[in-house]
């Protein structure tokens, strides 16, 4: 379940970024506490653990990121 839920948000997080041409340089610059890399990971599918949740919950308040 919740790695059907991480695929979802990652699917909504790369729609967004490739409909507002917005990178993840520029996502990852909005996230405190998180490097680019690491949300390159997550986006990626090389990290689902909480932290990776955490991290897509932040970009989804931040932008308004539909999820579907």
């Amino acid at each position: 379940m919740a790695e059907l839920a991480l695929e979802k948000m990652r699917t909504a997080i790369n729609k967004y970024r490739e409909d507002s041409g917005i990178s993840i340089k520029i996502l990852a610059f909005s996230l405190e506490g998180f490097s680019e890399q690491q949300l390159r990971n997550v986006l990626n599918k090389t990290d689902g653990g909480p932290r990776a949740v955490e991290m897509l919950a932040k970009l989804m308040e931040i932008y308004p990121i539909k999820f579907n």
